[in-house]
């Protein structure tokens, strides 16, 4: 089972990396690192993603006819690391 630490220093990761994905670069992860904070792949990715939207997420662009951006996350898997990039879809 996680601890309360790994769990802040997992998600802290997905956030710096939300940053870095959304200026266009790419973020690499070794699988066994997601490994020992008791998570695969596509967990990541969903949780790369969630730190994406919280980071967008202007509640003013609720009320002004606009929108946040969104981004197009993928992942791919080679030589025992997982590469993510994103790409702006609006």
């Amino acid at each position: 089972m996680r601890t309360i630490e790994q769990a802040e220093v997992y998600f802290g990761r997905c956030d710096q990396a939300a940053g870095y994905l959304m200026k266009g670069k790419k973020v690499s992860i070794h699988l066994e690192v997601l490994g020992q904070f008791g998570t695969d792949v596509k967990q990541w990715l969903v949780d790369l993603h969630n730190a994406i939207a919280v980071e967008c997420y202007d509640p003013s662009d609720c009320l002004e006819d606009s929108c946040s951006p969104e981004y197009k996350l993928s992942v791919l898997v080679k030589n025992g690391k997982a590469i993510a990039s994103a790409k702006q879809v609006n």
